[in-house]
C-alpha cells in the first residue's frame, strides 16, 4: 500500500501519511477544544499540529533529495 517504486516514493508516501494522520490530530483536537480548552483536547491539537508540521518538513526534504539525488 505505502511501497512506491523507489526508496524516494515510499519515503514520500510514508511522509504523507504522517501528514494525514497529524492533520487528523489537530482536527480532532480543534474540534474537543469547543467542548473544553483545557486537558486532552489541548494536548492532542499541539501535538497534531507538531505531527503535521514534522510531515510537512520530511515530505519537503524527501521532495528535495528526490529532486537532486533521484533518478
Amino acid at each position: 500500500m505505502l511501497k512506491g517504486e523507489n526508496k524516494y516514493e515510499t519515503a514520500e508516501n510514508y511522509s504523507m501519511l504522517v501528514l494525514i494522520i497529524g492533520s487528523v490530530m489537530l482536527a480532532l483536537g480543534i474540534l474537543l477544544n469547543v467542548v473544553s480548552t483545557v486537558g486532552i483536547s489541548a494536548i492532542l491539537c499541539m501535538f497534531g499540529a507538531l505531527i503535521a508540521f514534522i510531515g510537512t518538513v520530511s515530505l519537503i526534504f524527501v521532495w528535495l533529495l528526490k529532486e537532486f539525488f533521484g533518478e
